[in-house]
C-alpha cells in the first residue's frame, strides 16, 4: 500500500512546475491537484472489480492528479501541445465528438515522472497496482461545474440513470449549450477587439485581442508615439495562436506587461527598426538567448 500525504510533495512540485509555466506566458486559468485518497483507492478497485488484478484493467495512472481550468476554449489545444512536448508523455483519453450525440468530451493525458521524482515516487509506493504516472486534466471554465456534477452524481453512480436515458440526454444538452456559450465569447470578444482597433483605443484592442493575464496594460509615450496606423494594424493582424506558441516555446523569462508584450511581438514577427531602437537591452538579450 502508499501513504498518500508522502506524496504531497512531488503532487506540488509539479503542480507548481506547470502553474508557473502556464503564468508566465499569461494564459487565464486556475490549477488544481490532489493526491487519490486511500478510500478513493479502494473505490476505484472495487468499481473495477478483479480487473486490475488479473491484468484486464491498466494500472491506477492517476494516483497524482492535475486539473487545469481555462477561461477561453481555444486556449486547449495550445496547452495540450505544451504539456506533451514539454512532459515525459504516456498516453491520453481524448472523447471525439459526434454530430447527433449529446456527450461529455474527456481530455486527460497521462505522463511519467521526470528523473529527478521518479526514485522518490518509487521509494514511496509500495503497491503493484499503481502505476508511476500522474494524470492532467484539460477543461474550460464553463465546462468545469458540469463535469464536477457529471462525475460525482452520475458516473460514480450510473444506475440512478439506468431507467431515465431521456434525463441523461437532456443533462449532456446542458453541456451543449455550454460549449455554445464558449464560442460565442470567443465571437464576442473577436467583435470587441475589431471595435476598440476601428476607434484606435489600441490599448484595449490588444486587450481584448490577446486575452492574456499581464501585470500592467500601460505603455509609454515612447511606445506609444510609435505604434501608428501601420504598426497597429500588423499587430492586430497576428494570429494569437502563433503569438502563444512562440512565448510556450521560447522560455522567455520577461516580466508580462502590455508594453514588453509589444516588444516581444515585435521582436519575433514585425522587426520594426524604430521599435527596436527602444527596447532595453536586458529584453533584446532575453530574446537573442530564447
Amino acid at each position: 500500500m502508499y501513504n498518500p500525504r508522502s506524496l504531497e510533495r512531488i503532487c506540488k512540485i509539479i503542480t507548481t512546475q506547470v502553474e508557473d509555466e502556464l503564468s508566465r506566458v499569461g494564459i487565464f486559468f486556475r490549477i488544481f491537484s490532489r493526491v487519490k485518497s486511500d478510500v478513493s483507492f479502494n473505490n476505484k478497485l472495487d468499481s473495477k472489480g478483479a480487473g486490475y488484478y488479473d491484468g484486464i484493467n491498466k494500472l491506477i495512472q492517476d494516483i497524482i492528479g492535475i486539473r487545469i481550468i481555462l477561461y477561453f476554449s481555444d486556449d486547449i489545444p495550445l496547452v495540450y501541445e505544451y504539456l506533451k512536448s514539454r512532459y515525459v508523455f504516456v498516453d491520453e483519453t481524448i472523447d471525439k465528438n459526434e454530430e447527433t450525440k449529446f456527450a461529455p468530451t474527456r481530455i486527460n493525458l497521462i505522463f511519467g515522472y521526470p528523473q529527478e521524482l521518479k526514485k522518490e515516487f518509487c521509494d514511496l509506493v509500495d503497491e503493484p497496482l499503481i502505476d508511476q504516472t500522474y494524470e492532467v486534466q484539460l477543461r474550460t471554465i464553463l465546462s468545469e461545474g458540469w463535469h464536477e456534477v457529471d462525475h460525482d452524481l452520475r458516473y460514480k453512480c450510473q444506475n440512478d440513470w439506468v431507467e431515465n436515458t431521456d434525463l441523461a440526454r437532456s443533462f449532456n444538452g446542458i453541456l451543449a449549450s455550454l460549449e455554445t456559450s464558449e464560442f460565442s465569447i470567443l465571437s464576442l470578444f473577436d467583435q470587441l477587439s475589431y471595435r476598440h482597433y476601428k476607434a484606435k483605443n489600441i490599448i484595449a484592442a490588444f486587450r481584448t485581442k490577446f486575452r492574456l493575464r499581464v501585470s500592467n496594460y500601460e505603455i509609454s509615450n515612447e511606445l506609444n508615439e510609435l505604434l501608428n496606423d501601420k504598426i497597429s494594424r500588423e499587430i492586430f493582424k497576428l494570429d494569437r495562436n502563433e503569438i502563444l506558441r512562440f512565448l510556450f516555446e521560447s522560455k522567455i523569462l520577461i516580466p508580462l506587461t502590455l508594453e514588453n508584450l509589444i516588444l516581444i511581438i515585435n521582436y519575433q514577427f514585425l522587426k520594426s527598426d524604430d521599435i527596436s531602437k527602444i527596447t532595453p537591452a536586458e529584453i533584446r538579450k532575453e530574446m537573442t538567448n530564447a
